[in-house]
Order: C-alpha cells, then structure tokens, then sequence
C-alpha cells in the first residue's frame, strides 16, 4: 500500500504533466541543487512542451522518471533517448525515453528577474569546479542561501 505523500507526489506529477500536455506551458520551483549554477532552489523554473525532435544538447528538460522529476542538461542523443546531466554532476542519468521528458524549460525565474537558462562559459568554469569539488559545492550553496539580498556588490549598487 502506497503512503498518503506517495500518493500526493504521484498526482502532482499527473497534474504536472496534464497542465503542460494541455496548456504547452507550466511552471514549478526547483528544490534540487544538481543543476548549480545554471539552476539554484528556490528558482522557479517554465516548462514549455515541445517535439522532442526539437531538444538538442545543451537545453534542459524536465523528465519523470517513476516519482521523480528531474530537469537536467541534454548531454546527448543516442536514438529515441536523451542522455542527459545536472550541471554540477560528475555522472550521466540512465537515458531517458521520449515519453518520459514532459517539456523543456524555456526560462527560469530567480528573485523576479529572469535568468537566461543557456550554458554560458563562466556557468560551465563553475559547474566544472563544483563537480571536482564537493568544498565549493558546500560553499557555494550557503552562499546562495543568502540572497542576492545579502551580497555586498549588490546592496553597493542599491545604495548609488
């Protein structure tokens, strides 16, 4: 017998996937951190649906995987599948098949603003770095927990 927040994970999920099958567009907050620093919590991330011909290395998509929602980089293609990686990872996920990826997300919200979801070069020195070592991972995470808020060069420029 499955338990009460098994149940609700699952039908969260459903609705997730109905909302975007239906509407083409849905969005959801991050709670993971495998996505540092392209992705942070917190961030409230929109998944447009879109043919999966279409999804190319370097998008992130939104999978599920049994009650798991995972929204990943696209490493690769290998036929009907996509090979996909958190940002701040070490290792590919199993593949995922084309019924198992709801949509990709087509933008990421951080504190009101909009956050551009490309891999640019300093998020992939970054990601590199946060891979390699599980200190920085730790550091860079207390440091988001803060807030953009709380970090100096921006209160500066608030304040000029």
């Amino acid at each position: 017998m499955q338990s009460t927040a098994d149940l609700r994970t699952i039908a969260k999920h459903e609705l997730l996937e109905e909302v975007v099958h239906t509407f083409g567009v849905a969005r959801i907050k991050v709670t993971g951190d495998s996505m540092l620093p392209s992705v942070w919590p917190g961030d409230v991330i929109t998944i447009g649906r879109r043919p999966f011909s279409e999804l190319r290395p370097g998008h992130i998509v939104l999978c599920s995987r049994g009650e798991q929602l995972v929204a990943h980089r696209v490493v690769r293609r290998v036929g009907d599948h996509l090979i996909t990686r958190g940002d701040s990872l070490r290792s590919n996920d199993p593949p995922f098949q084309e019924t198992h990826v709801l949509g990709r997300v087509v933008s990421i919200t951080r504190n009101g603003h909009d956050i551009d979801p490309r891999f640019t070069r300093a998020r992939r020195m970054a990601a590199w770095l946060l891979r390699r070592s599980d200190v920085c991972g730790r550091v860079f995470l207390r440091w988001t927990r803060f807030g953009p808020e709380n970090w100096p060069r921006m209160n500066a420029d608030k304040r000029r």
